[in-house]
């Protein structure tokens, strides 16, 4: 094929990439790279296996076409990336490392490996290539945002809300940094901010996209200013947008929860025995206080907070979901996987913290693979707890926090699939109610740490003071010390909560 053809084949074959004609990306691909072994190939080759779902396969793509040419940054940038998405951090930084090597100021290099140092909560090397690169590109908003949302993890939110104030002069229509900078104000009616978004919300054109953001900024601006109904109606249009977006119905979510029971019900009894790792599970609804929970956990000097872990999930989905006979092996696998995986993050012999609410769907599979295991189930006021979830914006899919009617049916099945497994393993699963760790802080903590069988530690009574990167949309909550204003957080919106009324 002449370079001619060959150009003209990329753009063709572009094209079918960004409509997600992975399938046809990856043929023609493979049969170009046979007879010729051109960079731009490989490139669109592995990244069409990666948005299909196989890093794996695009991994292998990545290191073959690195045989070819070690020093294309591209490869070692888009390397590290699938590396990183697999959590092999160390695999992942090395690659970055490389690539550093040959071209040291290479920008997208800089903001993975700045990602990668977040995430490791290694945050005074994250900080210092994000500001690297805004020295190099003082524009560069990408760059700029995630920084921002590193001050705002830290607690840093003065430097934090500087940052999104410069996102805002460069992109007005930027609006998720209007809603990240509402949660760290506290607004009247001459608030500068809160009339610039109002001034926004009539003047600019904006997709749906941005017009949620602004919504859920004025719900908390209005909030603020105890004028409830402004602020109602504002988080109402924004999960109306939201659910639009999401086309959820509920009997998807009911089918999730009747399937885990289902399938546990169906599984054989293999499961292994005590293993020497102990990892304490942190469940329960969003919003229900697991951040806080785990932050004071994590000030233990023998525990490492994990955050919200992403691979139970995957575990489930690997091995359990279409697998009726598990056997002693397959359990092992499972076993060393997310050890692995846990080692990758923090390699030393503490205890470590996994805090994905949602893993309460996993409880029992959890434990047959990681048989000492603690589950700790954090149980708030369900009214607060909805309430809660409605009037926040969640990066990741929360799609049933969208409708004040689902939330009541969702929070339901949880109670039932959480009574299911209490039945099952009572020991293993410690009930901890938000409002006691509120008003009883001292008590109850003491109580937590009996649980999990660690010794007493003074620092969890002071785990606003721990320096830990937060990386949910609690972090403003956990960086303070306990406060009590929390409770009944729905005070002054009851008339508008009717669905959640009954659920006390």
């Amino acid at each position: 094929m002449s370079i001619l053809n060959l150009k003209k084949k990329f753009e063709e074959l572009k094209e079918k990439f960004l409509v997600n004609k992975y399938e046809e990306v990856i043929k023609e691909c493979e049969d170009i790279l046979k007879e010729n072994k051109i960079d731009v190939f490989y490139n669109l080759l592995c990244l069409a296996y990666n948005n299909k779902g196989e890093t794996y396969k695009a991994i292998d793509v990545m290191n073959e076409a690195l045989k070819h040419n070690p020093k294309n940054v591209d490869f070692l940038n888009n390397l590290g990336m699938f590396y990183s998405n697999i959590y092999e951090y160390k695999k992942a930084e090395k690659k970055y490392k490389i690539g550093l090597e040959i071209d040291k100021n290479n920008l997208s290099l800089l903001n993975n490996l700045a990602n990668l140092k977040k995430d490791l909560d290694q945050t005074e090397e994250s900080v210092n290539i994000y500001e690297k690169i805004l020295s190099i590109k003082p524009d560069a908003l990408v760059v700029m945002y995630n920084l921002a949302g590193l001050y705002n993890s830290l607690g840093k939110f003065e430097k934090s809300k500087e940052l999104y104030f410069q996102i805002l002069k460069q992109k007005k229509d930027f609006t998720e940094a209007d809603r990240l900078i509402s949660q760290m104000e506290k607004y009247n009616s001459k608030h500068k901010h809160f009339l610039n978004i109002k001034e926004k919300l009539s003047n600019m054109k904006l997709n749906d996209n941005s017009l949620l953001h602004l919504h859920f900024a004025l719900g908390k601006a209005y909030g603020d200013q105890k004028n409830y109904v402004e602020s109602f109606n504002n988080y109402k249009k924004a999960n109306d947008i939201s659910k639009k977006i999401s086309n959820y119905n509920f009997s998807k979510s009911k089918k999730r929860f009747d399937t885990i029971k289902e399938k546990f019900k169906s599984l054989n009894d293999c499961k292994l025995n005590k293993i020497d790792r102990k990892v304490i599970f942190i469940v329960g609804m969003p919003r229900s206080g697991t951040s806080l929970t785990e932050q004071i956990l994590a000030s233990h000097k023998n525990v490492i907070g994990g955050g919200e872990l992403p691979y139970i999930q995957k575990i489930y989905n690997d091995y359990f979901k279409s697998n009726q006979n598990i056997e002693k092996n397959d359990l092992l696998k499972c076993n060393k996987e997310y050890l692995n995986f846990l080692t990758n993050i923090d390699d030393s012999s503490k205890v470590f913290t996994d805090k994905a609410p949602l893993n309460f769907f996993y409880i029992g599979f959890i434990l047959k693979f990681l048989p000492n295991s603690k589950f700790i189930n954090i149980v708030r006021n369900p009214i607060d707890n909805c309430w809660s979830i409605y009037k926040n914006y969640f990066p990741t899919k929360i799609d049933f926090g969208n409708d004040l009617s689902d939330l009541s049916k969702y929070y339901r099945s949880y109670k039932d699939l959480m009574f299911f497994w209490k039945r099952l393993f009572p020991n293993e699963i410690y009930d901890l109610r938000y409002e006691n760790l509120i008003n009883n802080t001292k008590e109850e903590v003491e109580k937590l740490l009996k649980f999990c069988s660690l010794e007493w530690d003074e620092n969890c009574l002071e785990h606003h003071k721990n320096k830990r990167v937060i990386k949910t949309i609690s972090f403003n909550q956990a960086r303070r010390p306990i406060y009590s204003t929390s409770l009944k957080s729905y005070a002054g919106y009851e008339n508008y909560l009717l669905d959640l009324m009954d659920l006390n």
